[in-house]
């Protein structure tokens, strides 16, 4: 069980959980007795974990100070320029692929702020590449769309499959090749009829996909430096 603080209130009628930075509070009605909130809990802890990893690498990331002049996407050079504008936003030139990534003069943080404005502009350009090569392979493989796709940071893992067909890939990827984002995306739709690493998984995938020992391989070797900045 992870450590937590407990804040109890007369007026409170429902437990509640609230994660911020990085540390759990519960807050209760005063008649609830500490065993039935730790036992609630516990139905929480993977939830929780997560909200802690998220958490933890966008402190990591605010930590460094932005001053690469370039960015990958899709394993190509975008060149980049910071800029002062009435308003936050990133815009992208269709000639030059150059990306400008303009603040506010109000904002304090611009780190932090131009993090967040690199972030929106890959998770929109890896969400718009998954949601084609999605369907595209949903179609050849004779599979039902998937129920949700979603993007976010993992810290060990590439891409997930739920019970209730929910996709989620790793903003990372946005970095990587096509053809491995590719791989990706056919070893998340097979698990759609697998869940597991099984032999039949496998053969799923590599009708598919023939060279997924190939993209898995780069993974390995090149994943861990899969950062934009």
């Amino acid at each position: 069980m992870f450590e937590y603080t407990l804040k109890r209130s007369k007026r409170r009628k429902t437990v509640a959980i609230k994660v911020a930075e990085q540390q759990l509070t519960v807050y209760a009605p005063h008649f609830v007795p500490r065993k039935d909130i730790e036992a609630w809990l516990k139905t929480k802890q993977h939830w929780v974990a997560e909200q802690v990893t998220k958490q933890s690498l966008h402190a990591e990331q605010c930590q460094f100070p932005i001053k690469n002049s370039q960015i990958k996407l899709f394993d190509q050079v975008i060149p980049l320029v910071f800029k002062q504008e009435n308003c936050s936003q990133w815009y992208q030139d269709t000639d030059t692929h150059e990306l400008t990534l303009a603040i506010s003069p109000r904002v304090k943080l611009t780190d932090a702020k131009y993090l967040a404005l690199m972030e929106e502009f890959l998770h929109d350009k890896l969400e718009t590449y998954l949601e084609m090569r999605i369907q595209n392979y949903c179609i050849q493989m004779r599979e039902a769309l998937p129920t949700r796709l979603k993007i976010q940071h993992y810290k060990w893992r590439w891409g997930s499959c739920n019970r209730q067909r929910e996709l989620t890939f790793n903003l990372h990827l946005a970095s990587a090749p096509l053809w491995v984002i590719d791989y990706v995306v056919v070893h998340e739709l097979a698990h759609l009829k697998h869940m597991d690493h099984s032999a039949a998984f496998w053969q799923r995938v590599s009708e598919f996909y023939p060279e997924h020992k190939k993209a898995s391989n780069w993974l390995k070797v090149n994943g861990p430096f899969l950062r934009w900045l």
